[in-house]
């Protein structure tokens, strides 16, 4: 059976442009390989503090089958694929449930 998620995700603590970018890349790929890519907008910032900061959200709900198995392997890949370029970045996901209106 498979669910629609949103998937929205951000990772702070980026030192600068030129790291949020090789982590965006990172990302993109980690994207491809899950078979998401083009599914979701990654994107380069700045927050609200001035400091640099990748976020990602998909375009539409994604249609997962076996999303509980799913979720924590992406979830520790994503991590993993941070902590690769940028060891003190601090990523975070939030999932989204559109079918329940949340």
């Amino acid at each position: 059976m498979s669910v629609n998620i949103d998937l929205e995700f951000t990772v702070t603590g980026v030192a600068d442009e030129p790291q949020a970018r090789e982590i965006a890349g990172a990302l993109e790929e980690l994207a491809r390989e899950e078979s998401v890519d083009g599914y979701i907008r990654i994107t380069v910032g700045v927050g609200e503090d001035g400091a640099c900061l990748v976020s990602g959200k998909s375009r539409f709900p994604l249609s997962i089958s076996g999303f509980h198995r799913w979720q924590p392997h992406f979830e520790g890949l994503f991590a993993m694929t941070v902590a690769e370029v940028a060891a003190d970045a601090r990523p975070e996901i939030s999932w989204g449930y559109p079918d329940e209106g949340y």
